[in-house]
């Protein structure tokens, strides 16, 4: 005998007092889906991003910089208006710039901008050069040097030495020394002289007779020696040569009186020496009349008028306030104010100004929209728990139009496995044909059960596949080869479209048929659900370990309902539409199961009110984000 326990009975009064409707909590869930969808593309986008970055932005170093670095460059641009304002105000400026307007200051500027002036003042820049001076001294060092040597010539010129020197070189008596010394008789002598008194001569008159010397050709030249010797023209010659005057002539005639005399002649008669002096003299007599203009000039009226006013101490002063910082700082403010780089400045500050002020107006904004607070009220609530809690790892809501044989089969896995066909169970008196009950229209699919005559196999023990007549037909969907799963939330939305005596079935089983659970199970009447966990081992004598429960008073035929059977490893627990039916904490599977939903008939029947169907809208199966 089975070892059987049975839970607590759940009775749902009337027919929706006690249960949500589906459609309520279809569209619950779809808000609170929608919603959850809202807060994680709100948590994704660009809008909650662009906020945080720029409440990080506001709440920045960066910010806080920059707001300083904006008041303060404001701050400074206020600053200088109202200095430039300020120093124009002053008496310190507005004399400065009266004295600026006067006529006087005019007509002064206007005279140092004139030829006059500027005649004037290089006229005086040259006058009063050293170049001009040393120009001057240096003409008349040179006109001087030129004139010290026509002196100094005369004086040469006048001197007894000079004098007497050129008489004799004028003198006949020299003259005619001249001529003599050219002479060939003085030529003569001098070769019989030399002769005279050589060797040769000498040994040759001793050699001879002297009374027949005279007759040889040695004493003809004696003879002719002699002759010559009392000649007046060489007796001339022989006493000019050897007086004191012609000694003193020819002595001056190497003196250096003499050499700078003839010098200094050469020189002044030279072209040289007249180009000096002439160059010298007209060099001095234009910078004479020069320095005569400048005097003239110096003493007119208007360069007077000019200097004076040049040298007053109301101009100076003017002068060193415009040389002044002060002033160069207010007229360099004054550009700056006038400038496009002010009103830039002036205009950017404004727009960072601004751009900063509509930031932060921008974020108050958003931080005191619904949207933001909305966000800030779900965000960290408990709110999806649920949905963030679960993850959706199978689900079908068969709006393909036709069955998605990737994840159903349309019969038991052992038939599938061994005899790759249907087969119906000893008990079934309707056989679940593989697949032709199986109906798939306006997004749901139908399991129906008719009656009408198949054949098909049966398992009968102790014989096995057993082939046999059926008088009804029905069908399954199971997710055996597709989808199995150990722990979990496994939902479906179903509706029964009953008639007696078909069983309609949400169950879930194991490889080896145990562990076991029926989700859903109708078999007796419509408004007594039957829920249950089996395990425990096939082979066993006792049977399995079951527990059941059941709940009554709703009329599962009347609408969808949602199925929900949630499997943890210590606490198994049944849902309709949200509202829990039965709690278990014993005999819990610890091994993956795959779901199946199934009608079948079981009991007496008489074939009235058929076809009946259990139909599904949709299936999900779900595993905890942290899976066990």
């Amino acid at each position: 005998m089975a070892n059987i326990a049975f839970g607590s009975k759940y009775f749902i009064f009337s027919k929706f007092s006690s249960i949500p409707k589906t459609s309520k909590i279809e569209q619950d869930r779809a808000n609170l889906l929608k919603e959850f969808y809202d807060l994680n593309d709100f948590i994704k986008s660009e809008e909650l991003n662009d906020f945080k970055t720029l409440d990080n932005y506001l709440n920045s170093s960066e910010y806080k910089e920059l707001s300083t670095s904006i008041q303060s460059k404001k701050k400074q641009e206020q600053g200088k208006i109202k200095s430039y304002e300020t120093q124009k105000k002053s008496k310190k400026f507005r004399d400065y710039f009266k004295f600026k307007e006067s006529p006087k200051l005019k007509s002064y500027l206007s005279f140092s901008e004139s030829q006059e002036l500027r005649d004037y003042e290089e006229l005086e820049k040259h006058v009063t050069s050293p170049e001009f001076e040393n120009k001057k001294r240096s003409l008349e060092d040179q006109k001087a040097a030129e004139e010290n040597k026509i002196k100094e010539f005369a004086t040469l010129k006048k001197s007894k030495p000079i004098k007497d020197y050129f008489r004799m070189k004028e003198s006949s008596k020299l003259k005619e020394f001249k001529t003599i010394s050219k002479s060939s008789e003085l030529e003569k002598f001098n070769e019989l002289e030399i002769y005279i008194s050589s060797e040769e001569f000498r040994k040759a008159k001793n050699a001879a007779d002297q009374k027949e010397f005279k007759n040889t050709p040695e004493g003809e030249k004696e003879h002719d020696f002699v002759a010559l010797k009392k000649s007046r023209n060489l007796k001339f010659y022989f006493k000019f040569k050897d007086s004191a005057k012609y000694e003193n002539y020819l002595a001056f005639k190497k003196s250096n009186e003499l050499e700078k005399y003839n010098v200094l002649q050469e020189y002044l008669n030279s072209s040289d020496h007249k180009e000096k002096l002439r160059t010298a003299e007209q060099g001095l007599e234009k910078l004479n009349g020069q320095l005569n203009d400048y005097q003239q000039k110096k003493k007119s009226s208007t360069i007077k008028t000019y200097y004076k006013f040049h040298n007053s101490q109301k101009f100076k002063d003017f002068q060193a306030f415009e040389k002044s910082k002060e002033l160069a700082d207010y007229i360099e403010l004054k550009k700056y104010l006038a400038s496009e780089e002010h009103k830039e400045t002036l205009i950017s500050v404004e727009e960072k100004e601004k751009a900063e002020t509509d930031k932060k107006k921008k974020h108050e904004d958003f931080k005191n929209s619904k949207k933001y607070k909305w966000y800030l009220s779900v965000k960290d609530s408990n709110k999806f728990d649920e949905l963030k809690n679960w993850k959706l790892v199978f689900t079908d809501d068969f709006a393909d139009g036709e069955l998605n044989t990737d994840k159903w089969i349309t019969r038991y896995l052992w038939g599938d496995k061994f005899i790759n066909d249907a087969y119906a169970l000893e008990v079934d008196k309707a056989f679940p044909t593989d697949g032709n009950n199986v109906e798939l229209s306006n997004n749901s699919l139908k399991i129906v059960t008719r009656k009408e005559q198949t054949e098909g196999k049966a398992w009968k023990q102790p014989f096995g596949f057993i082939p046999q007549k059926f008088d009804y037909t029905t069908g399954l969907i199971s997710t055996a080869k597709s989808h199995r799963q150990k722990y979990g939330k496994f939902e479906a939305k179903i509706k029964v479209n009953y008639a007696k005596p078909v069983n309609y079935n949400f169950w879930m089983v194991s490889e080896k048929n145990l562990p076991h659970v029926d989700i859903l199970k109708l078999n007796k009447k419509k408004t007594k659900v039957e829920l249950a966990s089996h395990t425990g081992d096939l082979t066993n004598e006792s049977g399995p370990d079951t527990i059941k429960s059941e709940f009554s008073g709703l009329d599962v035929a009347q609408d969808y309902f949602i199925y929900t059977f949630i499997w943890t490893p210590d606490k198994l627990t049944w849902k309709i539409n949200e509202v829990i039916v039965n709690e278990q904490k014993k005999n819990i599977p610890q091994e993956e199961m795959y779901l199946v939903f199934s009608s079948s008939i079981t009991g007496k029947v008489d074939g009235g009110g058929l076809p009946a169907s259990l139909e599904i809208d949709w299936v999900k199966c779900y595993k905890l984000v942290l899976d066990y």
